[in-house]
């Protein structure tokens, strides 16, 4: 799916499809986040407003400088290129695997190309890893910076134009960073909907290795660095598990809600259409 139809919710501040609502956090996005910007937004001309009679002065609310315009694709060209890469290896690797405990590749063939994968997805997970510890460390120092800047604002040691004016470049880069840190974490580019099966593979290509690998032809050690592998593959998509259930768990409730009656029936398809398409989305 493309990115330049997702925009950083301002809520949980992470990458999420243009919508009434966030993907990830549930909640309801603002007008201007909704649906795509207009073609030509014109102003239109108001008219002069008298003064006022002059009333009591209310107290001072803090400024909300604009909304970050939403990421563009090739904002985060690198990091998609290197999930990419990631994810085709892994595929590749776990074919092979299954391929050889068929019977259909030839033991010395096998052990070959899997090292070569094996060390191929080892250089690039080492940099991704040390590129999500660099984009998570300065969405930290950001984050701090902002806590601090609206205290020194409230406490009125810098002025409004100064808030905003800081407010805004600390906004633009976290709304730049925290999309790239959303496809780093996600090594594998695989639907929510299809995430129970992936890993119900996975722990059934582990069973099978256990039970087969050696005699096979494996030796004991080749069987647990393989078997370390799919772990490690299993770890990572803990974080895709939990968004599916969350998402099932909420279809199952907006069912109940529609059964009792509390929901009319455009209600639910409307909010069960939007539940479902989430579970379409790679991460």
């Amino acid at each position: 799916m493309a990115l330049l139809s997702r925009v950083v919710c301002p809520h949980c501040h992470r990458l999420t499809l243009r919508g009434k609502f966030c993907i990830n956090c549930g909640k309801e996005l603002p007008a201007e986040l909704a649906a795509e910007p207009p073609a030509a937004a014109q102003a239109t001309p108001q008219p002069p407003v008298e003064a006022a009679p002059q009333q009591a002065q209310q107290p001072p609310t803090t400024p909300q400088p604009p909304t970050p315009e939403p990421i563009t694709a090739e904002e985060v060209a690198e990091e998609r290129k290197l999930v990419e890469q990631l994810s085709k290896l892994h595929s590749w690797s776990l074919k092979l695997v299954d391929l050889f405990l068929d019977g259909e590749v030839p033991l010395n063939v096998f052990t070959e190309l899997y090292e070569e994968y094996r060390s191929r997805i080892n250089t690039l997970d080492q940099k991704r890893l040390e590129m999500v510890n660099r984009t998570s460390e300065r969405i930290q120092e950001l984050t701090q910076r902002s806590e601090s800047l609206k205290i020194r604002h409230e406490v009125n040691e810098i002025s409004d134009r100064d808030y905003i004016r800081q407010k805004i470049e600390i906004d633009k880069e976290l709304s730049r960073l925290r999309p790239k840190l959303s496809i780093l974490e996600n090594p594998l580019e695989i639907r929510l909907a299809d995430i129970p099966s992936f890993t119900e593979g996975l722990s059934k290509r582990i069973e099978t290795l256990k039970e087969k690998g050696e005699s096979a032809g494996l030796s004991p050690q080749q069987v647990q660095n393989i078997i370390a592998d799919m772990q490690s593959l299993l770890d990572a998509c803990q974080g895709l598990v939990q968004q599916h259930a969350k998402i099932q768990h909420e279809i199952k409730k907006l069912e109940t809600r529609y059964k009792i009656g509390e929901l009319k029936q455009d209600e639910y398809l409307a909010q069960r259409q939007r539940l479902e398409r989430q579970l379409e989305l790679t991460f």
